[in-house]
């Protein structure tokens, strides 16, 4: 099977590089993980840093470097947006992790003329994000990531159909790079077998003595044997709709309300074909033609608009405080993407059985003549976005609908 490896090295850092023009350091630091305890997601190559070191040791080691608190989801945003224009060259694409992606090519001869321009196809797929993404093409999944991390960014490495070219070509090599256990690349190391050639050398049965399944494992993949099968993903479903005010929106109560409506309509949808949102991409275009553009992946599918709603008015609460504030202009329009779709968390189903329903109403009716209207009440979400307390939440009558 003809594979393409595509693999951007350092997402993260292009990411930043990418989006941030005024960024001149010699070195750039991206980090994640709590305030308290922050650690490296990533770092320019000159830096020589770890990712999941803390980071502490490398502020010390380069005081004039950049450091930026990691924006994920803006990489995993990236990163989707580079995994859907691959599909758009190959039905048969695996999503291997952030930076990392495979791509079938057997057959697509035939649509875009050769191999070679199959290749092309992935190359301009992935240049166009401008993240320097490297291309490997091997008769196997490992030999193809091999060639995209020897590859130059533009300048595709294409293996020859042959066991023997790719043992040839994996021979220099580091055996690190063979998806092993980290003791199994330990002991290696400590038998002096420090590349792919000197573990071709070896026999079968010696390896496997020493390393088991991991042994004949890697002896296969070096001697240019690879087996394994893309898993690969579908092309997500998407749901988008827009809302139009009949006036341009100037005040957050009637931003609020546009933003309401036209969520509860597009979660209805998503409701209707019994599937959950993973990720929301929202747009506010103005009366100035300005446009403000938010995203969000929710940490579990949901199909609640009302979550949707909160997520959305909190982020606009924070923004607008600011004095370089994106919303500078009436909201004439509101349009929204939902995307990721997949299944939601279950959850369970009521304790009241339809028939029950008159009984609690009786209660409740028992309860305020005995208590009082007090006794009745409970806490309603009102605007739980809001930055002011008292405005987050209300009372509202109990009833048994």
């Amino acid at each position: 099977m003809s594979i393409a490896c595509v693999k951007i090295s350092h997402l993260p850092l292009r990411c930043e590089i990418a989006r941030r023009t005024d960024l001149d350091a010699q070195i750039i630091i991206v980090y994640h993980g709590e305030e308290s305890r922050p650690v490296v997601l990533d770092a320019s190559p000159n830096a020589r840093l770890r990712r999941g070191e803390s980071l502490v040791r490398p502020m010390t080691q380069h005081p004039g470097a950049a450091v930026i608190r990691a924006d994920e989801t803006f990489y995993d945003a990236r990163w989707h947006e580079i995994i859907e224009d691959l599909l758009n060259v190959s039905d048969r694409v695996e999503d291997t992790a952030r930076g990392t992606a495979f791509v079938a090519i057997d057959g697509l001869s035939e649509l875009y003329g050769s191999q070679e321009q199959t290749v092309e196809q992935i190359s301009e797929a992935t240049a166009k994000h401008d993240l320097d993404a490297q291309i490997g093409v091997a008769p196997g999944r490992f030999p193809a990531y091999c060639a995209a991390i020897r590859a130059q960014p533009f300048k595709p490495i294409r293996l020859p159909n042959s066991r023997v070219a790719v043992k040839e070509f994996l021979a220099p090599m580091a055996v690190d790079f063979l998806p092993l256990e980290a003791r199994s690349t330990e002991l290696l190391h400590d038998f002096a077998l420090h590349t792919m050639g000197d573990l071709a050398a070896q026999s079968i049965s010696a390896l496997q003595a020493q390393l088991g399944s991991d042994g004949i494992r890697a002896w296969e993949l070096v001697n240019g044997i690879d087996r394994t099968r893309l898993n690969t993903i579908e092309r997500s479903q998407k749901i988008i709709d827009s809302f139009q005010f009949e006036s341009p929106a100037a005040s957050m109560d009637a931003l609020s309300f546009g933003i309401q409506m036209l969520l509860n309509r597009a979660f209805a949808s998503v409701q209707s074909i019994g599937k959950a949102a993973g990720r929301m991409d929202l747009t506010c275009e103005m009366s100035d033609s300005g446009l403000w553009d938010y995203s969000h992946v929710f940490k579990e599918p949901t199909d609640s608009a009302t979550l949707a709603h909160s997520v959305v008015m909190t982020r606009i609460e924070t923004v607008v405080q600011t004095d370089d504030s994106p919303i500078r202009s009436p909201v004439e329009n509101i349009l929204v993407e939902l995307s990721h779709l997949g299944q939601g968390r279950a959850e369970q189903s009521s304790l009241w059985r339809e028939e029950k329903t008159g009984d609690l109403d009786t209660a409740l009716r028992q309860l305020k003549a005995k208590m009082g209207s007090l006794a009745t009440k409970k806490i309603v979400d009102v605007e739980p976005w809001s930055r002011i307390p008292e405005r987050r939440q209300a009372w509202a009558e109990v009833t048994s609908r």
